[in-house]
């Protein structure tokens, strides 16, 4: 049997711990006013690669958003010099076998320019990438590809190539994140009662904080705006803020981003809660790793579209760190299930919260949704739920929402039970 979406998606009926998740994801993804930036970089840095003079000039056929822009997963980094990146990839119109440091320099020597011109010294040479880097702390990831079969639309060769390293050491990498982006996106459709709900959130939140060019993909809307994102989305950015947590001080590389939202795109459902979309990717993330460490090899993820390319290749180094990853999913598995617990108080979901996301955005969470209940208490238009049950917290009186959880169908659309 097919389960119902719930009538009204983090309304006043849904279990606070959802309502929870939904604020919190809130607090750290991209504001509107910095995703419009964010655009508006991607526009500037592509007209100034193919201006008059530029050693690539003529010579870009495509620019296209990757990464977590392309799917509406950007968030913001836990420090503000941290800052936050935004990749693109420029599809160059190069002899096929260019040599792959050849490549990359050129790309620099574009974006660089001459001594005064924009970018000039704020651009570095990576061994996959040209990074811009701006003062504020953003930066943007720019990849050269070459087209590999112009039958088949996309699919391309990036390149790898160390300064340091001789010319033997470098190597082409097949790809196509552009097949990629569309499966992810076809997989976690917008559902709109969802998205609605969602962009009302988060707007409420945000507002208190030449000559012709190369085609270009536009860098997908800002959850405000129409077409928003899903709860899959949703769920993506939350782990990821967990996971860079647990790695902040960690040495070696972090799970990638793109591999996470493979994993989410293979388990999304349609008209599933926060929760729910969480449940579902942590525990086939488990399972997947699990079943890897158990054998004694380290996880292959492929892109499903070009299963040449491999999301994998640099994470996980060894088992080692494949088990420790694995642990912070278990870890990360036991907390959302007492987060979802209707019963556990106000006060230590706060430090679940904390623990899991953040002091930042779990004290802010916790303390404005507290304010929310105790403002209406005092104006008399608190929130009860259809039981009538009201909560008394540590320090406020708060009413609370108390529906019966349905039991929880992993892949479907209720919410976990308690």
């Amino acid at each position: 049997m097919v389960a119902q979406f719930p009538p009204s998606p983090l309304g006043p009926e849904a279990p606070l711990g959802e309502i929870l998740l939904a604020e919190t994801a809130i607090k750290i993804e991209l504001p509107s006013s910095l995703h419009r930036l964010a655009v508006e970089r991607y526009d500037a840095v592509r007209r100034y690669i193919e201006r008059t003079g530029s050693p690539l000039e003529e010579k870009v056929a495509l620019f296209y958003p990757q990464g977590s822009m392309a799917i509406r997963a950007t968030i913001k980094a836990r420090k503000r010099e941290d800052g936050y990146d935004i990749d693109i990839i420029a599809e160059l119109l190069l002899p096929a076998y260019s040599a792959p440091a050849k490549v990359l320099d050129l790309l620099f020597e574009a974006v660089n320019g001459l001594p005064g011109s924009q970018y000039f010294g704020k651009v570095v040479r990576q061994t996959r990438c040209v990074t811009v880097l701006y003062e504020d702390g953003m930066h943007l990831d720019i990849t050269p590809s070459l087209l590999f079969d112009e039958s088949d639309p996309r699919k391309s060769h990036i390149f790898h190539a160390k300064a340091e390293e001789p010319a033997s050491a470098h190597k082409r990498l097949l790809m196509n994140t552009y097949a990629f982006i569309e499966w992810f996106n076809q997989r976690t459709p917008i559902d709109l009662p969802f998205t609605e709900a969602y962009a009302m959130r988060a707007l409420a939140h945000d507002r208190m904080i030449m000559k012709a060019a190369a085609p270009a993909e536009p860098v997908p809307d800002h959850s405000t705006k129409e077409g928003g994102k899903s709860s899959v989305v949703v769920a993506l950015q939350l782990l990821k803020r967990n996971r860079n947590l647990r790695y902040a001080k960690r040495d070696g590389r972090m799970p990638p981003s793109v591999m996470m939202a493979c994993f989410a795109g293979h388990v999304a459902a349609p008209g599933n809660s926060i929760s729910g979309a969480l449940e579902a990717i942590v525990q086939h993330m488990m399972h997947e790793l699990g079943k890897a460490q158990a054998a004694g090899v380290l996880v292959n993820v492929r892109n499903p579209k070009c299963l040449e390319e491999c999301f994998t290749d640099r994470w996980p180094e060894n088992l080692t760190a494949q088990q420790i990853y694995l642990g912070d999913l278990k870890a990360f598995s036991k907390q959302l299930s007492l987060l979802m617990n209707e019963d556990l108080p106000l006060p230590k979901k706060r430090n679940l919260l904390i623990d899991m996301f953040g002091e930042g955005p779990g004290t802010a969470v916790i303390d404005e949704y507290s304010e929310k209940l105790a403002r209406g208490i005092r104006e008399g238009s608190r929130l009860i739920a259809p039981s009538g049950r009201v909560v008394v917290g540590a320090t406020v009186a708060a009413a609370t929402i108390v529906k019966p959880a349905p039991a929880h169908t992993f892949f479907g659309t209720s919410w976990p039970k308690k």
